[in-house]
């Protein structure tokens, strides 16, 4: 078959298990403790391998859950790996592993040996209940006096942005900050259960009316060992984003049969926000109300059975559109990657 370079995916996730040492209440996963299930060591590697082999603009191996830290030596060893075959390496964690400014040095000493290239760390309100700022705060000066990047994602937390004003402004954290070395952002939060109390947020919704850059440009094992078409937040609600069962020679043709799937396709050009208002026309706020992530825009698409059946109806009035404007950004990107620079 043959992946084409213009369609090949530039990050392999590896989600290295869903168990957590949290148990946040809105966990897109719902990660916790007693969550059972993780890849093992062959696994990962194995899979990292097969995507190394398969597709070529492969530069960004990502390996988060779950706590991908909870992998302890495996994780190292993966990360090793991918690092021996000349691909970035990033670990997502919600740095638990900080208690103490030591146990994060000795944590980070493995990573960096191991030849980790950069630490995301995730927090939130939500977090907070399990993480403590101390131990995010520990994790990530660690993080940056070994001289591996860290970013710190904290939820968004409405109206109240005590957590964030207080990392930003943290005295440990301060000079790396500075020094770029520290980078602290605030990203959309969506909730995944009708208790979870409401949150103002202010949102950009031209950022959402943008294309999913995670379709084609993603590829995701999952702790089932499943390949998946992304690593957003709604991907385990969303029976669609599964493309199959990994069995160690399968994950081209499970990744190529996305091109098959005129809805990946146009995800990948449109976004789900996009979509929902061109199938749904004067109707769409009503379905969009109160949306503040793409993942939840998905979501919508997928699940909501009026905005499903309109699919069905219509969705042969965008073919010709969609895949031109898709082959046309394909095109411009296989140029882009075979012009010399000067």
């Amino acid at each position: 078959m043959g992946i084409d370079r213009a369609f090949s995916p530039h990050t392999l996730t590896v989600l290295c298990t869903y168990q957590c040492t949290a148990a946040c209440k809105q966990c897109c996963f719902e990660s916790g403790p007693r969550v059972t299930g993780r890849l093992s060591r062959e696994t990962i590697i194995a899979r990292i391998a097969e995507a190394k082999r398969t597709f070529p603009r492969l530069a960004l191996v990502a390996f988060s859950g779950g706590e991908a830290m909870m992998l302890k030596d495996d994780l190292h060893a993966a990360i090793a790996f991918a690092s021996a075959e000349g691909l970035t390496t990033r670990v997502v964690s919600n740095g638990y592993w900080g208690k103490t400014p030591q146990s994060a040095r000795t944590a980070v000493k493995k990573l960096t040996q191991a030849g980790l290239c950069e630490l995301n760390i995730s927090t939130g309100r939500d977090h907070q209940e399990w993480v403590p700022a101390a131990s995010v705060v520990n994790a990530a000066a660690a993080t940056a006096e070994a001289g591996l990047f860290c970013l710190i994602t904290v939820e968004n937390d409405g109206e109240d942005r005590s957590l964030l004003d207080e990392l930003l402004k943290h005295p440990l954290l301060a000079p790396f900050i500075e020094s770029r070395a520290v980078t602290i952002q605030s990203n959309s939060w969506m909730p995944f259960h009708d208790t979870a109390e409401y949150r103002e947020q202010r949102v950009d919704v031209q950022e959402l009316r943008k294309g999913c850059d995670q379709i084609f440009g993603t590829t995701v094992v999952t702790p089932h060992d499943n390949l998946s078409a992304c690593c957003g937040l709604t991907l385990e609600h969303i029976p669609e984003m599964r493309l199959g069962k990994n069995n160690g020679s399968n994950m081209e043709a499970l990744y190529a049969s996305q091109f098959d799937d005129f809805m990946k396709v146009w995800l990948q050009v449109d976004g789900p926000y996009t979509i929902v208002e061109r199938l749904m026309d004067a109707s769409a706020e009503r379905y969009l109300k109160n949306v503040v992530h793409i993942c939840e825009a998905c979501a919508i698409l997928h699940k909501n059975p009026d905005v499903r059946a309109t699919v069905m109806e219509r969705y042969q009035e965008f073919v010709p559109e969609i895949t031109t404007r898709f082959k046309i950004a394909m095109a411009l990107r296989e140029r882009a990657d075979t012009t010399p620079s000067l």
